[in-house]
């Protein structure tokens, strides 16, 4: 796909070209970009992508960067052939990079995440997926998932699916991993957020195929070779809350970004189970508890989630 100056310029200010981000220059951070940006748009220039062939002393002078962020943002922007390179063999197996700039960046992640929204992305599959009603379902690595809890899973994908809507997990083994295989064998449409490990991630046979057959989407805010890890994790879940119409989280260890998602309201909906005891002080601060769901308790509770305007009460209105 084409991209405007302007997209370039986020690229390479923001992407990490190598998954160790072993770097000349440190990409840009969101609240650091969101910085740059507004400057470049305050100055003469009007935007980012008209800074491209400017040199260190311009920086300095018409953004009013100091001589360090002035280097930092040159050496950046002047990562044009590996940027080419690297989107070249993107390409190749169907990532692209999605940029603020670009039509096809979610309306839902600015109206939700403000200036807190990723400046770019990585994106493979259907990308109308993104759009589209959706509900998500978390839970982490390494914990036994119980009868109760599988079963809740199967009739909440079932149901979610039947009432249109998508399913958005993190991609992670376990009850993420379940509900991509119900997802699969019942027809619905599933986007995996990741944390990192995406071009591991697309060589799964069952995520291929959903891909393959436009029910499926992954993306990532991580280079497609970064391993997982839990930082990558909480700036995965701002995502995956921000797209969902309702979440619900099986489990979780506390670090992973949901109260942040309470507190900041990202998404209006979220559910905590309530037989996992690490799930308690989500409920304490606003998540709603759940247990086992039937399938004429998921059809009461999926009326709230069809009007924007929905509220979830919390403990943050009484303070």
């Amino acid at each position: 796909m084409g991209h405007t100056d302007d997209a370039y310029a986020a690229m390479l200010l923001t992407m990490a070209l190598s998954p160790n981000k072993e770097e000349y220059a440190r990409p840009l951070s969101t609240a650091e970009f969101r910085r740059f940006e507004a400057a470049a748009r305050e100055s003469q220039f009007h935007g980012v992508g008209k800074l491209l062939d400017m040199d260190i002393s311009g920086l300095m002078i018409y953004l009013g960067l100091t001589e360090e962020e002035a280097y930092r943002a040159f050496t950046l922007m002047h990562r044009g052939v590996q940027l080419s390179y690297a989107l070249e063999g993107f390409a190749v197996e169907g990532i692209e990079v999605i940029t603020q700039y670009d039509p096809e960046y979610p309306e839902r992640l600015r109206r939700k995440l403000a200036d807190a929204a990723p400046p770019a992305f990585y994106r493979c599959g259907n990308a109308a997926l993104l759009s589209a009603p959706a509900v998500g379902i978390t839970g982490i690595s390494g914990v036994r998932t119980t009868p109760e809890a599988r079963q809740t899973i199967e009739t909440l994908v079932r149901g979610a699916i039947e009432r249109g809507y998508g399913i958005i997990t993190g991609g992670e083994p376990g009850v993420s991993r379940m509900a991509a295989n119900l997802v699969a064998r019942l027809g619905g449409s599933l986007v995996d957020i990741l944390g990192g490990g995406m071009r591991e991630h697309l060589k799964d046979e069952g995520i291929a195929q959903l891909v393959g057959e436009g029910r499926g989407l992954v993306l990532s805010l991580e280079h497609p070779d970064a391993m997982f890890t839990v930082s990558h994790a909480i700036a995965r879940n701002r995502l995956l809350f921000s797209l969902s119409d309702a979440a619900f989280i099986f489990n979780t260890d506390g670090r992973r970004g949901e109260a942040e998602a309470l507190q900041n309201r990202t998404c209006d909906w979220v559910y905590a189970w309530e037989d996992f005891a690490a799930n308690r002080p989500l409920i304490a601060r606003g998540a709603v508890p759940f247990g086992v769901l039937t399938d004429a308790e998921l059809a009461e509770i999926s009326r709230h989630w069809a009007s924007s305007r929905s509220q979830q009460m919390n403990m943050f209105d009484l303070l």
